[in-house]
């Protein structure tokens, strides 16, 4: 239970199937409290890793953008290449979260081969690195929404700044889907000069093998229109949208854990196109991150049960009613000033 942090966050070393079913310790978990809500032996059950699972999951992502390819370019149609860029964003959203799980050991149980799955097929594709996602990522899970929480405060701009009237929120929709923030984001997202030598190298090396192939093979501008271009749009789009949705719009300045979460439940159709593998069940994570995605809604419905979590809980059905809130924090502020 109190392992180091050393020993949490090496990612060179080497751990049992046994061992990566274990609480998290202090390395990336906000309240060591970990029983508060539901039994230890519950979550020990809940935080055990299936390999297969993860990697079946990355497998279908990767298979889900293939199929977009190859349906447009079956069908060409301009209608279809903008379904197909936001289908392949949501998909490459889906290699973000599927990263997300490799940052907290959650991808496999041996953790040399859960850096090296986690970047080579969810991370670097979208231009980030497990390595240096980790290094920011544990710092938020300890200090969320303080000074001490870097995605606090790298976030602390007007595109974070609640509440927002109806129009600020298309205008900042249009510029995203335009491109117009990506390559600023994308570098700040990046931070190569973090990551080690050798792998600042490889990685280097494995986008200079995709270029040169695309151009020796004639797939450069395939790789333009079907990657880049949905990368740079509607996948960063959504990254924001998640971001406000976890974090902010009305509940930044909550000294409490699940009030300054937001979880929301999703239906169908926004798990598919905002928020994919469980990435929803946000609160829950934050308590528990030693819960893989594949446990999440388990664990949801299990802390649901507990009186004082349903209570406290800022639970929002759905993105339409998150827009709402939103909208609807904007009109008290108004109401307030008035």
């Amino acid at each position: 239970m109190n392992r180091s942090d050393k020993q949490t966050g090496s990612g060179d070393s080497m751990t049992s199937t046994s061992e990566s079913t274990l609480i998290v310790g202090a390395a990336d978990i906000y309240d060591q409290k970990v029983d508060r809500f539901l039994d230890l032996a519950t979550v020990k059950a809940l935080s055990k890793i299936k390999p297969w699972r993860g990697l079946l999951q990355v497998a279908l992502e990767w298979l889900a953008i293939a199929a977009a390819i190859v349906l447009c370019q079956t069908y060409w149609h301009p209608a279809l290449y903008i379904c197909a860029v936001i289908w392949i964003g949501a998909r490459q959203n889906g290699l973000a979260v599927m990263m997300h799980e490799a940052v907290h050991y959650r991808l496999l149980p041996n953790r040399k081969w859960n850096d090296w799955v986690g970047e080579i097929f969810t991370a670097w594709p979208v231009l980030v690195t497990v390595n240096s996602f980790r290094q920011t990522h544990w710092a938020h899970h300890r200090h969320v929404n303080t000074p001490e929480d870097p995605d606090w405060q790298r976030k602390q701009n007007e595109l974070f700044e609640y509440p927002k009237s109806g129009l600020d929120m298309v205008f900042i929709t249009l510029k995203y889907w335009l491109g117009l923030y990506a390559i600023k984001q994308l570098l700040e997202a990046n931070q190569a000069a973090t990551i080690p030598a050798r792998l600042k190298y490889l990685r280097l090396s494995f986008y200079g093998a995709v270029v040169v192939a695309s151009i020796v093979f004639h797939f450069w501008l395939g790789l333009l229109i079907y990657w880049i271009v949905p990368l740079f749009t509607y996948f960063l789009w959504i990254i924001y949208v998640r971001g406000v949705a976890e974090h902010f719009g009305g509940i930044e300045d909550h000294s409490d854990l699940l009030e300054k979460t937001r979880h929301i439940e999703c239906n169908f159709i926004e798990r598919l196109l905002l928020a994919p593998n469980y990435i929803h069940v946000h609160i829950g994570h934050h308590l528990y991150p030693s819960v893989p995605f594949y446990h999440l809604r388990e664990l949801q419905q299990r802390l649901m049960l507990n009186p004082d979590y349903a209570r406290r809980a800022h639970v929002t059905n759905g993105y339409v009613a998150f827009l709402i809130e939103l909208l609807g924090s904007s009109s008290k502020q108004v109401e307030h000033h008035a």
